[in-house]
């Protein structure tokens, strides 16, 4: 790709490992265009992927869409640091794989909710508070 000098289009699923308590029942959708930069690349597009997990307030299982856009550059310079700019391209290899990785889990909300306003769960009774429990609200003084 580094030597023809033509943009490479690439429109694959990549399956996305779970992160923390976030995990991905589907493929993400990647679709990207790559064009040789000097002596890096470009990578530009998007990537559609399905995030699922349990709220932290509440526990109820949850399941959204996640939509990242994608605009990198990556230097074909070999740089041996594992958390360098650039450990998804080594030489004319790019890791698409990981590059979705690292670009979806970064892009994932901090807490994992079912809402904003999610109440939790009722310290008395242990049920979530949105289903309605019967426990008497206590009100501090």
């Amino acid at each position: 790709m580094l030597s023809a000098g033509r943009p490479l289009v690439l429109d694959e699923q990549v399956t996305v490992p779970a992160f923390g308590s976030y995990t991905f029942p589907e493929p993400a959708e990647v679709a990207l265009e790559i064009r040789r930069l000097g002596s890096g690349v470009e990578v530009e597009g998007t990537i559609d992927v399905v995030w699922a997990g349990e709220c932290d307030r509440c526990l109820a299982e949850v399941r959204n869409r996640l939509h990242v856009d994608v605009s990198e550059q990556f230097s074909s310079v070999d740089d041996p640091m594992p958390f360098a700019d650039n450990n998804v391209l080594e030489g004319q290899l790019l890791d698409v794989t990981d590059l979705a990785r690292q670009l979806v889990d970064s892009a994932l909300p901090i807490a994992l909710l079912c809402s904003d306003d999610c109440p939790g769960l009722c310290p008395t009774c242990g049920k979530p508070r949105a289903a309605g429990c019967a426990c008497p609200t206590l009100v501090e003084r």
